[in-house]
């Protein structure tokens, strides 16, 4: 009982699979996404570095060489412009401070960046702030979609996997199997338990042919002539598997007699037997009467009895 409460139930073990591609692929996705974000970030640090260097001689700026006095508020203006524009292009880099002179930000978290522009008469410092990649950014609806189908290929894949490993062991069990001759008295049919094929026989031949295998699995060494008359423990059991039919409703008129005819009543089972045993013909010879060999006096003869034939090799339903 324990083992089957530790034992993960289908539906739990498809759930397992499903969190665990989610996982996978979420983190795939935030690994690929943050990439891709530092990325933008060189990129955004060159163009915003490109714009300040052909914007610096216009720009009033503190020049100790040539004792000039910075005009802050314009600087100040200026990088407001370009932080503005920066965020409308969604760039995830903003302007600190230009040369000490320090932009208008009320949000300053980040990784700052130390950055030096070069001119021909001084160097400039430039300082710039990285907006901070979070794994909340790359939540996305792709990472559980993936994970989705990927689960419905692993449950195709093992579900195709189950039925190729129950069909192989079916055909296994069915190699393995001896072959079985189901003997159905509720529906008047012989059938082989290996390819299940039913083959209904009228009354007085299938009659005979249940007394006959009774017959021939309690006598030892069974002799069965066509030059004697069948013997009266045959048709007396004959008689009783056709009254055993009367009582499960099949509609008879009379009882047959089953010591004239011998020849067509064992045609008419062989024939069945023929069709039940008809993918491995080698399997009937315990349950087949034998046929003559020759011709005129010596094919009277000849024994059909089933001489080979076992109990275990039999199974009756209605008997």
């Amino acid at each position: 009982m324990l083992n089957n409460l530790l034992k993960p139930r289908p539906h739990i073990r498809l759930a397992l699979v499903f969190v665990t591609m989610a996982l996978i692929f979420q983190v795939a996705y935030f690994l690929s996404a943050k990439s891709m974000h530092q990325h933008h970030v060189d990129l955004a640090v060159v163009a915003l570095e490109k714009r300040i260097a052909l914007d610096l001689p216009w720009l009033q700026l503190p020049n100790d060489q040539m004792k000039s006095v910075a005009d802050k508020a314009s600087v100040r203006a200026y990088l407001k412009r370009l932080n503005t524009q920066a965020q409308d292009n969604q760039l995830p880099v903003r302007i600190l401070a230009l040369q000490g002179i320090e932009a208008e930000m009320e949000n300053r978290e980040g990784r700052v960046l130390e950055q030096q522009l070069q001119a021909p008469a001084q160097n400039f410092s430039l300082s710039l702030l990285t907006r901070p990649y979070f794994l909340s950014d790359s939540l996305s609806v792709y990472p559980l979609l993936a994970a989705l189908l990927m689960t419905i290929a692993f449950f195709h894949y093992r579900a195709a996997g189950i039925r190729a490993a129950r069909a192989e062991a079916l055909s296994e069990d069915g190699v393995n199997m001896p072959p079985k001759l189901i003997i159905d008295l509720h529906n008047r049919t012989l059938c082989n338990n290996l390819n299940n094929v039913q083959v209904q026989l009228s009354n007085k031949p299938f009659c005979f042919y249940i007394a006959l295998v009774d017959y021939c699995l309690s006598t030892s060494a069974p002799a069965l002539n066509h030059n004697k008359n069948v013997p009266e423990e045959l048709l007396e059991l004959a008689n009783r598997y056709f009254y055993r039919l009367i009582e499960l409703g099949h509609t008879i008129r009379k009882r047959p007699d089953f010591s004239t005819n011998l020849d067509k009543m064992l045609s008419e089972i062989r024939a069945a037997l023929d069709e039940v045993f008809a993918d491995a013909p080698e399997q009937k010879v315990p349950f087949y009467p034998p046929k003559a060999q020759g011709e005129g006096s010596r094919s009277k003869l000849h024994n059909y009895a089933l001489e080979q034939l076992q109990a275990a090799d039999l199974e009756f339903i209605g008997k």
